[in-house]
């Protein structure tokens, strides 16, 4: 018994461990710098990684601006506008908050801006509500009722410039 373990000792395995240490290194590096080269693809060369929406047009922009808006009012982020002013990430200008938001033309690498700014300019008893008095509806929990104003400017290539208003009732 006592032969056959005499052999087999860790003597011969001692070079072996600072080779495996040196390699897992090398191999932690090329991952580092293949996932980095694929970052770096996916987001300059084929422009993944940009935040800003593509329009053909400024007319067209400035519609998204418009639906962008309708569609922040509908989550209920303008509920409270008329006690809060406005919600965080947007401008507090009077009676109306202002926001920018970015976009491209297809075929172009320039960014533009479109400035959207709603108003809340009233309340109106929504359609099958009864009024709860003569002069005075008081507003309904929710927003329900709410007239805003919403403008979406865009600002295109050679100075050129379109606006969009709507009036959107919630």
């Amino acid at each position: 018994m006592e032969a056959c373990g005499r052999g087999h000792t860790f003597e011969k395995y001692k070079k072996v461990r600072g080779v495996a240490l040196i390699s897992v290194l090398v191999m932690g590096v090329m991952v580092a710098l293949v996932i980095g080269g694929l970052y770096y693809i996916l987001t300059r060369t084929m422009l993944t990684g940009e935040r800003a929406r593509v329009y053909t047009s400024t007319r067209e922009a400035a519609v998204g601006g418009v639906n962008y808006a309708v569609l922040q009012i509908k989550s209920g982020l303008f509920d409270a506008m008329d006690q809060l002013g406005c919600p965080t990430g947007w401008i507090s200008d009077g009676n109306c908050c202002t926001s920018n938001i970015n976009y491209r033309l297809s075929g172009t690498t320039q960014t533009f801006t479109n400035r959207i700014t709603i108003c809340l300019r009233g309340y109106a008893p929504p359609p099958g509500e009864t009024a709860t008095g003569v002069a005075y509806s008081r507003p309904q929990p929710g927003g329900r009722g709410y007239i805003y104003l919403i403008i979406s400017d865009a600002d295109g290539p050679q100075g050129s410039r379109s606006r969009v208003e709507a009036v959107w009732v919630r």
